[in-house]
């Protein structure tokens, strides 16, 4: 019910990359049959919401922690039914320590961004009466829908009811709560209170059997642990959370001892500090102690965020990395075994996937509240770290890890000389002024992570961080680092993503032990950019750091010398060139020949009519996944097609003739293709049989493309996008045959080829089958369901 789902994985002697590859291809096709217990209270919902009923409805969901109203209404959210019926869509936790101010911005920033919307002046200052006023306006003519997820206290639906109008287009309000009281006082608008009821013993019995029996032939309870299990199910009483967690963790036990072991605890345990979660904390406190040590570590991580806080995978992995929680395996890279350890955390129940890329690996995770809350109850319980919420918060002497949530309390009277991490949320000038003066009381730092500080300048102080291991600027409006950066010789990751530093001082070269240099900010103009993002210039030199795994992105500009320096970076597994020109190009394939663990390559040409010469490239990287080519290309370089593993590849202002991507058509394992200025061809066609894998096609800007041919192509295609293509005469010949294709995106695209599309026109009958149809219009940025 809470959307924690397992991959069987099978056996293996390579287990870890096995894991990872059955992960990133199964991902895809999680199915709602993993769900129990949700059909019908789902239906129940999609009617309250999609009904002729003008007057805006609030839904009230109603149950204890652990019963699955977040789930159940995700699903009720995701809809496709739901999807297509509203025109404004968001999603809003709102958590005990709610600020409405924030509440409101993120609704905007929601609706803004699912509507291509560039977001209002002076959001950010803006006060809760502006804030109102403003949702208020671009709601008045709007079709919405809005969950307020997780509201604890009535005085949160007072603060925020004002904000959404009763505009008479049938506009409807979610919410889900523990507290009754809640629901009630939300139906002074017109509306219900939705009761969500435990799982009745049959459906608990399913549920239990999924997960706890899904490494036996069939999922059959054996005869020896039937009477144990049926305990299990009957303490669980009715919780999914609990019944999920503990099956996923029953089915890693392999004996009737350790099962009986476990029932056994599972009747004596008890979380009494927090009475109204006994019946779920006495299970999640089971599964947080039967933990390996080390994944013990990595799991109390996640009590430095704050609740609700989504961490992308692959900073959670640098961080652990850099605390020294990774035990290296042979043959694995500390990554590899980092996101091992992820998946099991995963596969036990204990974190959730909050997102997938497209083509389908983790892009970020988060706890539950409830398991959030055994985080950070264990973390107080060993001294793992502390967080600072509130002024005068009381706090251990010896504090290994120091989180700050939204203070500014001074630390002068702090003890600070054991801190191995430092986090700071929602900084201020205050905060940071005040920790700045404290730097060298930092000892023993190896982590921090300033992102979003009020930082302009590079603090000298950074030099006396000699232990620092992982050094976080990233959105920080930093422009220069100092030379003192090169004090900082046990640094093995530099973030400095979002920033304004151009060019990387000569103290860089100091730091042999750098493994990820990120260093680079996005163009953010309305209007597509050749420059889409601003690399930085490194020093010569650059090839002395032979520990380097990510480079992105470095700018060429005119210096061959950093090109060909490349080539000792031999254990690089991401890299970006930018401004790479003609006469580089035998160099930079020279360089890339030797990175033989390359897993994401992306190069860009110094002006759009300098032509990437990526010809002389005899051996690929054998297991590249994502290639981005942005640049006039004569051809598609002959390696492409030998690139087996390649799993997204983007081609930007590659200027290829009619008939040039047949190589790209029978690479076996390509998901997402996206062309952008990159095909100057009448007519697109592939062949029958093609793309055999592709779930993602995004056409942009293809300026004399009249037809496209999917006849007997891409049978696994889920979405595609068209954007610009002003010459395109009719909807792709065979598009009527794709059953996959979930969604159709068009973007400024004629007239007359919408027309075509719409219910009334003639092509309309290609297009039926397909949930999601929307065209938008990039200058009035609004969208229009089909």
């Amino acid at each position: 019910m809470y959307a924690i789902n397992v991959i069987d994985e099978g056996t293996s002697s390579n287990a870890v990359r096995d894991r990872l590859h059955n992960r990133h291809v199964a991902s895809l096709f999680i199915e709602e049959a993993e769900l129990v217990g949700i059909d019908q209270p789902r239906e129940d919902l999609i009617k309250l919401l999609v009904t002729a009923e003008d007057k805006l409805k609030v839904i009230s969901v109603v149950g204890m922690g652990g019963l699955g109203k977040t789930t159940l209404v995700r699903k009720v959210y995701d809809n496709e039914k739901v999807k297509g019926w509203f025109n404004c869509h968001a999603w809003i936790t709102v958590t005990q320590s709610f600020t409405y101010e924030v509440i409101l911005r993120s609704v905007l920033t929601q609706f803004y961004g699912v509507r291509n919307e560039p977001l209002p002046e002076r959001i950010d200052t803006m006060e809760g009466i502006q804030l109102m006023e403003t949702l208020r306006v671009f709601l008045q003519d709007k079709r919405y829908v809005v969950v307020l997820d997780d509201m604890w206290h009535i005085n949160a639906w007072e603060c925020l009811k004002y904000a959404f109008p009763n505009n008479g287009y049938g506009s409807r309000i979610l919410i889900t709560t523990r507290n009754l009281d809640v629901g009630i006082s939300s139906q002074e608008t017109s509306g219900c209170v939705y009761n969500h009821k435990p799982l009745p013993p049959a459906e608990a019995w399913s549920l239990f059997s999924k997960k706890a029996f899904r490494n036996i032939p069939g999922g059959v309870c054996p005869p020896e642990l039937k009477a144990l299990s049926e305990n299990i199910v009957k303490i669980c009483e009715g919780l999914p959370l609990a019944i999920v967690t503990i099956g996923g963790l029953l089915s890693k036990k392999g004996t009737f001892l350790e099962w009986k072991r476990l029932h056994d605890g599972l009747l004596h345990s008890m979380l009494a500090n927090n009475p109204n979660l006994q019946p779920i904390t006495r299970i999640l406190l089971l599964s947080y102690n039967d933990l390996p040590h080390i994944l013990k570590s990595c799991f109390l991580y996640f009590s430095i965020f704050p609740k609700d806080h989504t961490v992308k995978r692959i900073t959670l992995i640098r961080l652990w990395i850099s605390e020294g929680f990774i035990e290296s395996e042979k043959g694995e890279t500390p990554e590899n075994v980092a996101e091992s350890y992820l998946n099991d955390l995963i596969d036990r129940s204990m974190v959730q996937v909050a997102e997938h890329y497209d083509h389908g690996r983790v892009r970020s995770c988060r706890v539950h509240d409830l398991i959030h809350a055994i985080a950070r109850l264990k973390s107080k319980e060993e001294n793992f770290s502390t967080t600072l919420v509130t002024r005068n918060s009381q706090v251990h002497e010896r504090i290994r890890r120091l989180s700050i949530h939204n203070n500014d309390e001074d630390l002068k009277d702090i003890s600070l000389s054991h801190v191995r991490a430092l986090f700071i949320f929602g900084a201020n000038s205050l905060l940071f002024s005040s920790i700045r003066n404290q730097f060298h009381r930092f000892r023993l730092l190896k982590v921090l992570d300033l992102q979003g500080a009020p930082i302009e300048k590079f603090p000298i102080e950074f030099g006396k961080l000699l232990h620092l291991r992982y050094l976080s600027l990233r959105n920080t409006k930093i422009r220069k680092l100092s030379k003192s950066i090169g004090k900082l010789q046990n640094l093995e990751i530099l973030d400095l993503k979002g920033t304004y530093v151009s060019e990387l001082p000569k103290g860089i070269l100091k730091l042999r032990k750098l493994r990820h240099l990120l260093a680079y900010h996005y163009y953010t103009g309305r209007l597509p950019s050749f420059y889409y993002s601003n690399g930085v210039k490194l020093p010569e030199g650059i090839g002395r750091l032979k520990k380097l795994q990510k480079l992105t992105y470095l700018a060429a500009n005119e210096d061959s010398n950093i090109v060909k320096e490349l080539g000792n970076l031999t254990k690089l597994k991401r890299l970006g060139v930018m401004k790479l020109r003609s006469k580089d190009g035998a160099n930079l394939c020279s360089s890339i020949e030797k990175m033989k663990s390359l897993l994401s390559f992306s190069v860009q040409s110094i002006r759009t009519d300098e032509i990437l010469d990526l010809k002389s490239l005899s051996s690929p990287p054998p297991v590249l996944q994502g290639l981005s080519l942005r640049g006039p290309l004569q051809t598609l370089p002959h390696w492409i097609s030998s690139l087996n593993n390649l799993v997204r590849m983007r081609l930007r202002w590659s200027r290829l003739k009619e008939g040039s991507l047949g190589p790209l058509q029978s690479l076996p394992n390509l998901v997402e293709l996206t062309l952008i200025h990159a095909y100057d061809g009448f007519k697109l066609h592939c062949q029958r049989g093609g793309f055999k894998k592709l779930q993602i096609l995004d056409l942009e800007q293809l300026m004399n493309l009249k037809f496209v041919i999917v006849e007997g192509a891409m049978p696994n295609l889920r979405k595609m996008y068209i954007r610009g293509c002003l010459q395109l005469k009719a909807a792709p010949l065979g598009i009527n045959r794709l059953m996959n294709l979930k969604e159709l995106h068009l973007f400024d695209m004629p007239d007359v080829f919408v027309q075509r599309l719409r219910k009334n026109g003639v092509e309309y009958s290609k297009v039926k089958h397909i949930p999601i149809k929307r065209t938008y219009d990039n200058e009035d940025t609004i969208y229009e369901e089909l």
